[in-house]
Protein backbone atom coordinates (compact mmCIF):
# COMPACT_ATOMS: atom_id res chain seq x y z
CA UNK A 1 0.00 0.00 0.00
CA UNK A 2 2.06 2.37 -1.48
CA UNK A 3 -0.30 5.17 -2.70
CA UNK A 4 -2.77 7.23 -0.17
CA UNK A 5 -6.11 5.24 0.57
CA UNK A 6 -8.74 7.10 -0.96
CA UNK A 7 -7.48 7.07 -4.07
CA UNK A 8 -9.79 3.75 -4.87
CA UNK A 9 -12.80 5.58 -3.48
CA UNK A 10 -14.29 5.75 -6.85
CA UNK A 11 -17.23 3.70 -8.31
CA UNK A 12 -15.66 0.89 -10.49
CA UNK A 13 -17.14 -2.85 -10.94
CA UNK A 14 -17.97 -4.94 -7.95
CA UNK A 15 -16.91 -8.32 -8.75
CA UNK A 16 -17.62 -12.10 -8.88
CA UNK A 17 -19.84 -14.18 -6.32
CA UNK A 18 -20.73 -13.50 -2.68
CA UNK A 19 -18.49 -15.09 -0.59
CA UNK A 20 -20.78 -15.97 2.26
CA UNK A 21 -23.42 -17.36 -0.30
CA UNK A 22 -20.75 -20.11 -0.93
CA UNK A 23 -21.52 -21.57 2.63
CA UNK A 24 -25.51 -21.48 2.51
CA UNK A 25 -24.75 -23.11 -0.92
CA UNK A 26 -22.99 -26.11 0.41
CA UNK A 27 -25.34 -26.13 3.01
CA UNK A 28 -28.92 -26.36 0.90
CA UNK A 29 -26.92 -28.89 -0.99
CA UNK A 30 -26.94 -31.82 1.53
CA UNK A 31 -29.82 -32.03 3.31
CA UNK A 32 -31.41 -32.54 5.58
CA UNK A 33 -28.75 -31.24 7.60
CA UNK A 34 -24.78 -30.34 7.25
CA UNK A 35 -21.65 -32.50 7.55
CA UNK A 36 -18.46 -31.49 8.70
CA UNK A 37 -17.20 -31.89 5.23
CA UNK A 38 -19.96 -29.32 4.19
CA UNK A 39 -18.00 -26.93 6.36
CA UNK A 40 -14.55 -28.01 5.66
CA UNK A 41 -15.25 -27.69 1.61
CA UNK A 42 -16.92 -24.17 1.76
CA UNK A 43 -14.03 -22.99 3.82
CA UNK A 44 -11.50 -24.12 1.09
CA UNK A 45 -13.55 -22.86 -2.40
CA UNK A 46 -14.48 -19.21 -0.59
CA UNK A 47 -10.64 -19.11 0.57
CA UNK A 48 -9.42 -19.90 -3.29
CA UNK A 49 -12.05 -17.45 -4.65
CA UNK A 50 -10.89 -14.51 -2.17
CA UNK A 51 -8.90 -15.38 0.70
CA UNK A 52 -9.21 -11.75 1.99
CA UNK A 53 -12.94 -11.82 2.22
CA UNK A 54 -14.85 -11.47 5.71
CA UNK A 55 -16.46 -14.26 4.42
CA UNK A 56 -14.10 -16.90 5.77
CA UNK A 57 -14.70 -16.01 8.99
CA UNK A 58 -18.28 -16.16 9.20
CA UNK A 59 -18.04 -19.39 8.12
CA UNK A 60 -15.26 -20.36 10.59
CA UNK A 61 -17.43 -19.65 12.92
CA UNK A 62 -20.33 -21.35 11.73
CA UNK A 63 -18.10 -24.65 11.20
CA UNK A 64 -17.07 -24.04 14.96
CA UNK A 65 -20.85 -23.94 16.08
CA UNK A 66 -21.64 -26.81 14.35
CA UNK A 67 -18.71 -28.52 16.18
CA UNK A 68 -20.34 -27.36 19.33
CA UNK A 69 -23.91 -28.58 18.51
CA UNK A 70 -25.51 -30.25 16.28
CA UNK A 71 -22.33 -32.31 14.78
CA UNK A 72 -22.23 -35.80 15.36
CA UNK A 73 -19.49 -37.95 17.13
CA UNK A 74 -17.77 -38.19 20.19
CA UNK A 75 -17.37 -34.68 22.38
CA UNK A 76 -13.41 -34.75 22.78
CA UNK A 77 -13.15 -35.14 18.93
CA UNK A 78 -15.63 -32.33 18.05
CA UNK A 79 -14.09 -30.11 20.37
CA UNK A 80 -10.66 -30.94 18.91
CA UNK A 81 -11.95 -29.61 15.37
CA UNK A 82 -13.54 -27.06 16.67
CA UNK A 83 -10.48 -25.00 17.93
CA UNK A 84 -8.50 -24.69 15.21
CA UNK A 85 -11.51 -22.56 13.52
CA UNK A 86 -11.85 -19.92 16.86
CA UNK A 87 -8.35 -19.65 16.99
CA UNK A 88 -7.58 -18.42 13.70
CA UNK A 89 -10.88 -16.17 13.52
CA UNK A 90 -9.26 -14.87 16.58
CA UNK A 91 -5.42 -14.34 15.23
CA UNK A 92 -7.01 -12.64 11.78
CA UNK A 93 -6.56 -9.20 12.16
CA UNK A 94 -9.64 -8.33 9.82
CA UNK A 95 -12.00 -9.69 12.83
CA UNK A 96 -10.83 -6.39 14.69
CA UNK A 97 -10.85 -4.13 11.79
CA UNK A 98 -14.31 -5.28 9.82
CA UNK A 99 -15.49 -8.05 11.99
CA UNK A 100 -15.87 -6.89 15.90
CA UNK A 101 -18.70 -9.04 16.11
CA UNK A 102 -16.88 -11.98 14.92
CA UNK A 103 -14.57 -12.00 18.30
CA UNK A 104 -17.84 -11.82 20.74
CA UNK A 105 -18.85 -14.94 18.85
CA UNK A 106 -15.59 -16.56 19.25
CA UNK A 107 -15.43 -15.48 23.00
CA UNK A 108 -18.72 -17.22 23.12
CA UNK A 109 -18.14 -20.20 21.01
CA UNK A 110 -15.00 -21.07 23.41
CA UNK A 111 -17.03 -20.34 26.00
CA UNK A 112 -19.20 -23.34 25.23
CA UNK A 113 -16.23 -25.28 24.03
CA UNK A 114 -14.45 -25.40 27.67
CA UNK A 115 -17.67 -25.95 29.53
CA UNK A 116 -18.74 -28.58 27.27
CA UNK A 117 -14.95 -30.37 27.80
CA UNK A 118 -15.34 -30.27 31.28
CA UNK A 119 -18.63 -32.49 30.78
CA UNK A 120 -17.56 -34.67 28.54
CA UNK A 121 -13.62 -35.37 28.81
CA UNK A 122 -12.29 -37.33 32.41
CA UNK A 123 -9.22 -37.12 31.07
CA UNK A 124 -8.65 -33.00 31.40
CA UNK A 125 -8.58 -30.94 34.35
CA UNK A 126 -12.38 -29.83 35.27
CA UNK A 127 -11.65 -26.71 37.20
CA UNK A 128 -8.85 -25.60 34.42
CA UNK A 129 -11.65 -25.92 31.89
CA UNK A 130 -14.47 -24.08 33.92
CA UNK A 131 -11.76 -21.63 34.31
CA UNK A 132 -11.27 -21.08 30.84
CA UNK A 133 -14.80 -20.69 30.48
CA UNK A 134 -15.51 -18.75 32.77
CA UNK A 135 -12.93 -16.55 31.57
CA UNK A 136 -14.17 -16.64 27.80
CA UNK A 137 -17.73 -15.49 28.78
CA UNK A 138 -16.16 -12.60 30.85
CA UNK A 139 -14.51 -11.35 27.75
CA UNK A 140 -17.34 -11.88 25.67
CA UNK A 141 -19.64 -10.02 27.66
CA UNK A 142 -17.68 -6.33 26.66
CA UNK A 143 -17.21 -7.56 23.53
CA UNK A 144 -20.93 -8.00 22.55
CA UNK A 145 -21.65 -4.49 24.76
CA UNK A 146 -19.13 -3.01 21.64
CA UNK A 147 -21.02 -3.45 18.66
CA UNK A 148 -24.44 -3.25 20.62
CA UNK A 149 -25.39 -6.96 20.88
CA UNK A 150 -27.11 -6.45 24.14
CA UNK A 151 -29.17 -9.42 24.33
CA UNK A 152 -25.57 -11.51 23.30
CA UNK A 153 -24.12 -9.72 26.04
CA UNK A 154 -26.98 -10.40 28.57
CA UNK A 155 -26.80 -14.28 27.66
CA UNK A 156 -23.26 -14.10 28.53
CA UNK A 157 -23.65 -12.12 31.56
CA UNK A 158 -25.87 -15.28 32.60
CA UNK A 159 -23.45 -17.77 31.83
CA UNK A 160 -20.61 -16.81 33.92
CA UNK A 161 -22.89 -16.94 37.13
CA UNK A 162 -23.54 -20.41 35.73
CA UNK A 163 -19.71 -21.48 35.55
CA UNK A 164 -18.91 -19.63 38.88
CA UNK A 165 -22.02 -22.02 40.28
CA UNK A 166 -20.27 -24.94 38.99
CA UNK A 167 -17.18 -23.59 40.54
CA UNK A 168 -19.03 -23.60 43.79
CA UNK A 169 -18.90 -19.99 44.40
CA UNK A 170 -22.29 -19.82 45.27
CA UNK A 171 -22.10 -16.47 46.87
CA UNK A 172 -20.12 -14.90 43.06
CA UNK A 173 -22.84 -16.65 40.85
CA UNK A 174 -25.39 -15.14 42.53
CA UNK A 175 -24.22 -11.40 42.49
CA UNK A 176 -23.27 -12.36 38.61
CA UNK A 177 -27.00 -13.73 38.07
CA UNK A 178 -28.51 -10.55 40.20
CA UNK A 179 -26.22 -8.16 37.32
CA UNK A 180 -27.43 -10.01 34.16
CA UNK A 181 -31.45 -9.62 36.10
CA UNK A 182 -30.11 -5.48 36.63
CA UNK A 183 -29.23 -5.86 32.61
CA UNK A 184 -32.39 -7.65 31.87
CA UNK A 185 -34.83 -5.09 33.40
CA UNK A 186 -32.66 -2.40 31.82
CA UNK A 187 -32.89 -3.64 27.92
CA UNK A 188 -36.50 -4.80 28.59
CA UNK A 189 -35.67 -8.58 27.95
CA UNK A 190 -38.38 -10.05 29.81
CA UNK A 191 -38.76 -13.56 28.66
CA UNK A 192 -35.19 -13.94 29.98
CA UNK A 193 -35.59 -12.14 33.13
CA UNK A 194 -38.57 -14.45 34.07
CA UNK A 195 -36.32 -17.43 33.83
CA UNK A 196 -33.30 -15.76 35.42
CA UNK A 197 -35.44 -15.15 38.36
CA UNK A 198 -36.60 -18.81 38.72
CA UNK A 199 -32.72 -19.82 38.65
CA UNK A 200 -32.29 -17.20 41.27
CA UNK A 201 -34.70 -18.16 43.29
CA UNK A 202 -33.59 -21.99 43.19
CA UNK A 203 -30.08 -21.15 43.49
CA UNK A 204 -31.05 -18.85 47.31
CA UNK A 205 -32.93 -22.21 48.30
CA UNK A 206 -36.40 -20.66 47.90
CA UNK A 207 -39.69 -21.53 46.18
CA UNK A 208 -39.87 -21.04 42.46
CA UNK A 209 -42.86 -21.74 41.81
CA UNK A 210 -44.86 -19.89 38.91
CA UNK A 211 -46.52 -17.52 41.49
CA UNK A 212 -42.71 -16.71 43.24
CA UNK A 213 -41.71 -15.51 39.88
CA UNK A 214 -44.57 -13.42 39.21
CA UNK A 215 -44.19 -11.70 41.97
CA UNK A 216 -40.77 -10.99 40.97
CA UNK A 217 -41.80 -9.60 37.76
CA UNK A 218 -44.42 -7.23 38.52
CA UNK A 219 -42.96 -4.33 38.37
CA UNK A 220 -40.91 -5.39 35.53
CA UNK A 221 -40.72 -2.45 33.49
CA UNK A 222 -42.72 -1.53 29.99
CA UNK A 223 -41.29 0.96 27.76
CA UNK A 224 -42.49 2.83 24.76
CA UNK A 225 -40.33 6.17 23.66
CA UNK A 226 -43.18 8.92 21.64
CA UNK A 227 -40.50 10.87 20.07
CA UNK A 228 -41.64 14.41 19.17
CA UNK A 229 -39.85 17.08 17.18
CA UNK A 230 -39.78 20.09 19.60
CA UNK A 231 -36.54 21.81 19.18
CA UNK A 232 -35.50 25.09 20.42
CA UNK A 233 -32.99 27.29 20.88
CA UNK A 234 -29.43 25.79 22.03
CA UNK A 235 -25.92 26.08 21.97
CA UNK A 236 -24.07 23.37 22.12
CA UNK A 237 -20.01 22.39 22.32
CA UNK A 238 -19.31 19.41 19.66
CA UNK A 239 -16.96 17.19 20.18
CA UNK A 240 -16.32 14.56 17.42
CA UNK A 241 -13.27 12.02 16.69
CA UNK A 242 -12.85 9.50 14.51
CA UNK A 243 -10.75 6.52 15.19
CA UNK A 244 -9.96 4.74 11.99
CA UNK A 245 -7.77 1.54 10.90
CA UNK A 246 -6.59 -0.28 8.06
CA UNK A 247 -4.48 -3.18 6.79
CA UNK A 248 -2.40 -3.73 4.37
CA UNK A 249 0.06 -7.02 3.71
CA UNK A 250 -1.25 -8.22 7.36
CA UNK A 251 -0.39 -5.46 9.96
CA UNK A 252 -3.00 -2.87 11.13
CA UNK A 253 -2.81 0.71 10.46
CA UNK A 254 -4.67 3.08 12.42
CA UNK A 255 -4.98 6.67 12.69
CA UNK A 256 -7.12 9.64 14.74
CA UNK A 257 -9.33 12.48 13.14
CA UNK A 258 -10.77 14.47 15.65
CA UNK A 259 -12.70 18.26 16.12
CA UNK A 260 -14.64 20.52 18.63
CA UNK A 261 -16.48 23.15 17.73
CA UNK A 262 -19.96 25.50 18.75
CA UNK A 263 -23.29 24.59 17.04
CA UNK A 264 -26.29 27.03 17.31
CA UNK A 265 -29.56 26.58 16.73
CA UNK A 266 -31.50 29.72 15.93
CA UNK A 267 -35.43 29.91 15.28
CA UNK A 268 -36.16 31.44 11.87
CA UNK A 269 -39.35 34.01 11.07
CA UNK A 270 -41.48 31.66 9.65
CA UNK A 271 -40.87 28.69 12.87
CA UNK A 272 -38.26 26.86 10.94
CA UNK A 273 -34.77 26.58 12.53
CA UNK A 274 -31.63 27.29 11.69
CA UNK A 275 -28.20 25.53 12.74
CA UNK A 276 -24.47 26.97 11.95
CA UNK A 277 -21.42 26.54 13.42
CA UNK A 278 -18.63 28.80 14.76
CA UNK A 279 -14.92 27.39 15.88
CA UNK A 280 -15.17 24.87 13.09
CA UNK A 281 -11.48 24.53 12.53
CA UNK A 282 -9.85 25.85 15.81
CA UNK A 283 -9.42 22.12 16.43
CA UNK A 284 -9.49 20.17 13.64
CA UNK A 285 -7.07 17.50 13.28
CA UNK A 286 -7.45 15.35 9.96
CA UNK A 287 -6.04 12.16 10.63
CA UNK A 288 -4.16 11.66 7.84
CA UNK A 289 -1.36 9.72 9.00
CA UNK A 290 -0.85 7.32 11.49
CA UNK A 291 -0.73 7.33 14.32
CA UNK A 292 2.05 4.68 15.09
CA UNK A 293 3.92 4.74 11.79
CA UNK A 294 7.18 1.57 11.12
CA UNK A 295 9.75 4.21 9.61
CA UNK A 296 11.07 1.48 7.70
CA UNK A 297 7.51 0.45 6.35
CA UNK A 298 6.43 2.22 3.03
CA UNK A 299 4.14 5.38 3.89
CA UNK A 300 0.36 4.61 3.92
CA UNK A 301 -2.55 7.81 4.25
CA UNK A 302 -5.65 7.76 5.35
CA UNK A 303 -8.08 10.67 3.44
CA UNK A 304 -9.23 13.27 5.84
CA UNK A 305 -11.58 12.98 7.69
CA UNK A 306 -15.12 14.91 6.23
CA UNK A 307 -16.07 17.14 8.68
CA UNK A 308 -20.15 17.12 8.18
CA UNK A 309 -20.26 20.55 10.30
CA UNK A 310 -22.06 22.20 7.40
CA UNK A 311 -24.39 24.90 8.23
CA UNK A 312 -28.42 23.66 7.24
CA UNK A 313 -32.36 24.93 7.44
CA UNK A 314 -35.07 22.79 9.07
CA UNK A 315 -38.36 23.40 8.91
CA UNK A 316 -40.69 23.89 11.81
CA UNK A 317 -41.87 20.27 11.12
CA UNK A 318 -38.72 18.89 11.37
CA UNK A 319 -37.59 18.19 7.71
CA UNK A 320 -34.54 19.12 6.00
CA UNK A 321 -34.57 21.52 3.75
CA UNK A 322 -30.90 22.00 2.63
CA UNK A 323 -27.30 23.10 3.53
CA UNK A 324 -26.56 27.30 3.76
CA UNK A 325 -22.30 27.37 3.42
CA UNK A 326 -21.34 24.23 2.38
CA UNK A 327 -18.80 25.58 -1.15
CA UNK A 328 -17.27 28.67 1.72
CA UNK A 329 -16.68 25.80 4.36
CA UNK A 330 -15.57 23.39 1.68
CA UNK A 331 -12.76 25.79 0.66
CA UNK A 332 -11.40 26.95 4.18
CA UNK A 333 -11.58 22.83 5.56
CA UNK A 334 -9.46 22.08 2.15
CA UNK A 335 -6.91 24.82 2.84
CA UNK A 336 -6.48 24.18 6.71
CA UNK A 337 -6.49 20.17 6.12
CA UNK A 338 -3.57 20.66 3.16
CA UNK A 339 -1.70 22.42 5.56
CA UNK A 340 -2.08 20.22 8.63
CA UNK A 341 -0.87 17.25 5.61
CA UNK A 342 2.38 18.79 5.21
CA UNK A 343 2.95 20.02 8.70
CA UNK A 344 2.29 16.17 10.18
CA UNK A 345 3.97 14.11 7.91
CA UNK A 346 6.59 11.88 9.21
CA UNK A 347 9.79 11.16 7.78
CA UNK A 348 11.19 8.95 5.27
CA UNK A 349 12.44 8.77 1.93
CA UNK A 350 9.29 7.94 0.24
CA UNK A 351 6.95 10.01 2.68
CA UNK A 352 6.93 13.28 -0.30
CA UNK A 353 5.37 11.48 -2.95
CA UNK A 354 2.28 10.11 -0.98
CA UNK A 355 1.69 13.75 0.51
CA UNK A 356 2.07 15.26 -2.89
CA UNK A 357 -0.48 12.72 -3.66
CA UNK A 358 -2.72 13.44 -0.62
CA UNK A 359 -2.83 17.52 -0.74
CA UNK A 360 -3.81 17.28 -4.49
CA UNK A 361 -6.82 14.84 -3.55
CA UNK A 362 -8.15 16.46 -0.83
CA UNK A 363 -10.24 18.42 -2.43
CA UNK A 364 -12.07 15.62 -3.74
CA UNK A 365 -12.66 13.71 -0.63
CA UNK A 366 -13.26 17.09 1.07
CA UNK A 367 -15.99 19.11 -1.71
CA UNK A 368 -19.05 21.06 -1.40
CA UNK A 369 -21.13 17.86 -2.69
CA UNK A 370 -19.79 14.96 0.07
CA UNK A 371 -20.32 17.62 2.99
CA UNK A 372 -23.75 18.27 2.09
CA UNK A 373 -24.53 14.39 1.33
CA UNK A 374 -22.94 13.96 4.85
CA UNK A 375 -24.51 16.55 6.10
CA UNK A 376 -27.92 15.23 4.82
CA UNK A 377 -27.19 11.71 6.05
CA UNK A 378 -26.19 12.61 9.86
CA UNK A 379 -29.33 14.57 10.21
CA UNK A 380 -31.63 12.24 8.83
CA UNK A 381 -29.93 9.64 11.53
CA UNK A 382 -30.00 11.60 14.43
CA UNK A 383 -33.33 13.53 13.91
CA UNK A 384 -35.48 13.02 10.61
CA UNK A 385 -36.02 9.25 10.91
CA UNK A 386 -37.67 9.85 14.31
CA UNK A 387 -40.16 12.32 14.19
CA UNK A 388 -43.71 11.43 15.21
CA UNK A 389 -42.82 7.84 15.56
CA UNK A 390 -43.39 5.72 18.79
CA UNK A 391 -41.19 2.38 19.68
CA UNK A 392 -41.75 -0.42 21.47
CA UNK A 393 -38.42 -1.24 24.20
CA UNK A 394 -36.88 -4.33 22.09
CA UNK A 395 -38.64 -4.55 18.70
CA UNK A 396 -36.61 -4.68 16.07
CA UNK A 397 -38.35 -2.61 12.83
CA UNK A 398 -37.13 -3.02 9.36
CA UNK A 399 -36.87 -0.22 6.54
CA UNK A 400 -35.01 0.56 3.12
CA UNK A 401 -33.25 3.75 2.57
CA UNK A 402 -30.69 5.21 0.50
CA UNK A 403 -27.33 5.74 2.64
CA UNK A 404 -23.71 6.35 1.34
CA UNK A 405 -22.01 3.04 0.58
CA UNK A 406 -19.72 1.90 3.09
CA UNK A 407 -15.86 3.24 1.63
CA UNK A 408 -17.56 4.80 -1.41
CA UNK A 409 -19.04 8.59 -0.26
CA UNK A 410 -19.85 9.26 -3.46
CA UNK A 411 -21.89 6.00 -4.26
CA UNK A 412 -25.56 6.06 -3.24
CA UNK A 413 -27.81 3.04 -2.91
CA UNK A 414 -30.27 1.03 -1.26
CA UNK A 415 -29.50 -0.25 2.27
CA UNK A 416 -31.51 -2.51 4.66
CA UNK A 417 -31.74 -1.05 8.07
CA UNK A 418 -33.38 -2.56 11.23
CA UNK A 419 -33.06 -0.18 14.33
CA UNK A 420 -34.11 -0.60 17.91
CA UNK A 421 -35.28 1.54 20.72
CA UNK A 422 -32.85 -0.37 23.30
CA UNK A 423 -33.36 1.68 26.72
CA UNK A 424 -32.98 4.82 28.65
CA UNK A 425 -29.56 6.50 29.22
CA UNK A 426 -28.53 9.60 30.85
CA UNK A 427 -28.42 12.64 28.00
CA UNK A 428 -24.97 13.15 28.63
CA UNK A 429 -22.37 12.53 31.52
CA UNK A 430 -23.20 15.34 33.32
CA UNK A 431 -27.20 14.41 33.43
CA UNK A 432 -27.84 11.28 35.89
CA UNK A 433 -31.61 10.58 35.42
CA UNK A 434 -32.15 8.44 32.43
CA UNK A 435 -34.27 10.97 30.36
CA UNK A 436 -32.65 10.10 26.73
CA UNK A 437 -33.63 7.22 24.43
CA UNK A 438 -30.58 4.69 22.78
CA UNK A 439 -31.43 3.38 18.91
CA UNK A 440 -29.43 0.80 17.57
CA UNK A 441 -29.02 1.12 13.60
CA UNK A 442 -27.69 -1.53 12.03
CA UNK A 443 -27.60 -0.98 7.97
CA UNK A 444 -25.96 -2.78 5.28
CA UNK A 445 -26.09 -2.36 1.30
CA UNK A 446 -29.08 -4.22 -0.51
CA UNK A 447 -27.53 -7.13 -2.12
CA UNK A 448 -29.74 -6.85 -5.28
CA UNK A 449 -28.60 -3.01 -5.52
CA UNK A 450 -24.91 -3.99 -5.13
CA UNK A 451 -25.29 -6.44 -8.61
CA UNK A 452 -27.42 -3.88 -10.53
CA UNK A 453 -24.75 -1.13 -9.22
CA UNK A 454 -21.85 -3.74 -10.39
CA UNK A 455 -23.02 -4.77 -13.80
CA UNK A 456 -22.70 -7.98 -13.15
CA UNK A 457 -25.75 -10.74 -12.90
CA UNK A 458 -23.86 -12.06 -9.80
CA UNK A 459 -23.13 -11.17 -6.49
CA UNK A 460 -20.21 -8.56 -5.45
CA UNK A 461 -17.33 -9.54 -3.28
CA UNK A 462 -17.34 -6.23 -1.60
CA UNK A 463 -18.74 -6.56 1.93
CA UNK A 464 -19.87 -3.11 3.75
CA UNK A 465 -22.11 -2.31 7.44
CA UNK A 466 -23.17 0.66 9.80
CA UNK A 467 -23.87 0.64 13.08
CA UNK A 468 -25.26 3.18 14.94
CA UNK A 469 -25.71 4.13 18.13
CA UNK A 470 -27.82 7.22 18.81
CA UNK A 471 -28.87 9.15 22.12
CA UNK A 472 -31.69 11.44 22.13
CA UNK A 473 -34.25 13.42 23.83
CA UNK A 474 -37.68 12.15 22.84
CA UNK A 475 -39.35 14.95 24.20
CA UNK A 476 -37.20 17.35 21.84
CA UNK A 477 -35.06 15.12 19.77
CA UNK A 478 -32.33 17.00 20.38
CA UNK A 479 -29.55 14.78 20.02
CA UNK A 480 -26.81 14.24 22.30
CA UNK A 481 -24.85 11.07 20.77
CA UNK A 482 -24.22 9.45 17.27
CA UNK A 483 -21.62 6.54 17.50
CA UNK A 484 -21.05 4.86 14.57
CA UNK A 485 -19.08 1.84 13.19
CA UNK A 486 -18.66 1.63 9.55
CA UNK A 487 -16.68 -0.96 7.74
CA UNK A 488 -16.02 -2.58 4.63
CA UNK A 489 -14.05 -4.97 2.79
CA UNK A 490 -13.50 -4.42 -1.50
CA UNK A 491 -11.14 -6.08 -3.19
CA UNK A 492 -9.57 -4.93 -6.38
CA UNK A 493 -8.79 -7.86 -8.42
CA UNK A 494 -4.88 -8.33 -7.92
CA UNK A 495 -4.92 -9.75 -4.01
CA UNK A 496 -4.86 -6.08 -2.68
CA UNK A 497 -8.23 -5.83 -0.87
CA UNK A 498 -9.21 -2.70 0.78
CA UNK A 499 -9.90 -3.39 4.64
CA UNK A 500 -11.27 -0.43 6.59
CA UNK A 501 -13.65 0.61 9.44
CA UNK A 502 -13.94 3.93 10.88
CA UNK A 503 -15.27 4.45 14.44
CA UNK A 504 -16.68 8.17 14.93
CA UNK A 505 -18.24 9.24 17.84
CA UNK A 506 -20.11 12.81 18.70
CA UNK A 507 -21.48 14.01 21.12
CA UNK A 508 -22.99 17.17 21.78
CA UNK A 509 -22.99 18.97 25.22
CA UNK A 510 -25.97 21.94 25.69
CA UNK A 511 -25.08 25.10 27.29
CA UNK A 512 -28.04 25.42 29.06
CA UNK A 513 -29.16 21.80 29.43
CA UNK A 514 -33.05 20.67 29.24
CA UNK A 515 -35.35 21.53 31.92
CA UNK A 516 -37.27 18.37 33.08
CA UNK A 517 -39.94 20.45 34.13
CA UNK A 518 -40.82 21.61 30.88
CA UNK A 519 -40.61 17.81 29.01
CA UNK A 520 -43.75 17.36 27.19
CA UNK A 521 -45.89 14.26 28.40
CA UNK A 522 -45.66 12.99 24.87
CA UNK A 523 -42.17 12.72 24.57
CA UNK A 524 -41.70 10.82 27.56
CA UNK A 525 -40.72 7.39 27.03
CA UNK A 526 -42.78 5.52 28.91
CA UNK A 527 -42.33 2.33 31.79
Amino acid sequence: MSSVRWRRMTAHPLLVCAAISLLACSCAASPPAPRARDFRTAISRIKRRDPGSPAVLSAQLAYADFLLGAAPGPCAQRLALAQPPLASVEANPEARVISPDALARAAGLEYRLHLERAACDGNVDRDAELLAALAAARRAVPLYRNVFDYHSMVIMQFDTGVVLHQLGEQATALAALEVALDMDREYGFGDDAAQNYELLLDWQGKAAGPAQVAALMRDFPKRRAILKFAWGARDAQITLENRRESIDDGRIFASRAAASFERRISPDHDGSWSVSYLHRLSHYLPGVWPTAEDPHASPVAFAPAALAAVGFKVSASGQFEGVTDSRMFSARLVAVAQRLIRARAPSGKLVHDVMDEAVEATPDVLSPGLLEAATAEDYALQTAMWVGATLEQGVWYEISAPLALPGFPRVVLRHRITFAFTRMVPCSARAAPPQCVEIIIRAAPDRQALIDFSGYPWDPQYAGSIEARIVTDPATLLPYTLEERISWYDPDGRGDALVESDHVVSTAAYRDGIDSSTRAMAGRASR
